[in-house]
């Protein structure tokens, strides 16, 4: 039986960054205890004891906001719910600025082995235009912390597209990032969201973004460095040191189940999708009355997890093998889509080669043009 992945959202915040538009930030502390209770009774009733678990992820909001006794007890109704494997991999996202020496050794005795950093940009300018708080040494204080506590496999998130970033100021963010080296890199585009306060100054003409062009030179200079820096490439916005992909974020591009608990969670059985009602209030509330939280469903026919397999696997430097696609799903992709694929291959998007299909490097900066051919 393929092993589970378990996600635990925490939309607590310290404060709202001026780019999210996640139903996250500060709540009172009634709420928080409310939530926790809330998370521990969805996890309980989801249990199957023989359930096989290798990873479980905290994300948010900013976990590491969590008391380490508040995420004990949350580990602990996983542990006694499910079968976790004595090698399972448990991801703590954190903000630079949230962790202590006490804190960083708490959540390593808890089992804590993999921590995501929200770096974003190593620029102080570029940090307050996101609105962020934290300040740059923050970010290498932090990290220094955690290995302190043994944790060693350590994520940074960085993003390109900051209002007032330049190639200039992207190449001292990367020889900071780099400089720490951390075992994982994720690189991801500033998303514009309307109804954030970024998106109100952008409209106002307040900042400027970065074009396209600009954009797309720092994504394929970070290629660069990372290949320098002994960094693989295993999809298009993560990169790790030999033997440091995240375990728990293959499982989506490897069309693997997880089940999600707490607001705004999704989760997958192969059968198929399901998400939470997204805001704290109306998760907490509908445990209390019914027990359960989820908001949708989305039946998986075969025909559509062809298609999101597809979608997913793509999304991995190594591309979908076409033999072990066949023997999965028992179908051809080229039959299936040879004839929508071939102008991407003239293009030069995606290319065929020893049973594989993948993007090419043109192709990861428009793979959402690719993913349409199998919608």
């Amino acid at each position: 039986m393929v092993p589970w992945g378990i996600y635990v959202h925490v939309p607590f915040c310290p404060y709202k960054c001026a780019y999210c538009d996640f139903d996250s930030g500060v709540h009172p502390q009634e709420t928080v205890a409310a939530y926790v209770a809330a998370l521990r009774e969805e996890i309980a009733r989801a249990g199957v004891e023989t359930l096989s678990v290798d990873t479980i992820y905290f994300g948010g909001g900013t976990p590491s906001l969590l008391d380490p006794d508040v995420l004990g007890e949350l580990l602990h109704t996983v542990r006694r719910t499910f079968a976790v494997r004595p090698e399972v991999e448990i991801t703590l996202e954190a903000n630079p600025g949230t962790i202590t020496a006490e804190k960083a050794r708490a959540f390593r005795a808890l089992g804590v082995n993999r921590v995501s950093l929200g770096a974003q940009t190593f620029e102080e300018g570029e940090l307050r235009r996101l609105g962020r708080r934290h300040t740059v040494e923050q970010i290498g204080e932090s990290a220094a912390l955690l290995r302190a506590a043994g944790m060693e496999n350590l994520n940074l998130d960085l993003i390109i597209g900051i209002p007032g970033q330049t190639l200039t100021s992207w190449e001292r963010t990367m020889d900071r990032a780099f400089s720490l080296r951390p075992t994982h890199l994720s690189v991801y585009l500033l998303e514009v969201h309307d109804g954030t306060p970024l998106a109100a100054q952008l409209a106002h003409g307040r900042m400027v973004e970065p074009d396209e062009t600009l954009t797309v030179t720092m994504y394929y200079r970070f290629l660069e460095r990372a290949e320098e820096e002994g960094y693989e490439q295993y999809e298009i916005s993560n990169f790790c040191r030999p033997g440091f992909a995240s375990r728990h974020n293959l499982k989506y591009w490897s069309d693997e189940p997880y089940l999600g608990f707490g607001c705004s969670a999704h989760s997958y059985d192969f059968r198929e999708r399901r998400r939470n009602l997204a805001t704290p209030q109306a998760y907490i509330a509908a445990m209390r009355e019914r027990g359960e939280a989820v908001a949708g469903r989305i039946a998986m026919t075969e025909r559509r997890r062809i298609e999101e397999a597809l979608m997913l696997g793509l999304r991995r430097r190594s591309g979908v093998n076409l033999s072990a696609f066949r023997e999965r799903y028992g179908v051809e992709v080229l039959d299936l889509y040879g004839d929508r694929l071939a102008p991407l291959g003239e293009a030069g998007l995606i290319e065929i080669s020893g049973g594989w299909l993948r993007l090419t490097r043109r192709g990861l900066i428009v793979a959402n043009e690719v993913f349409a051919v199998f919608v």
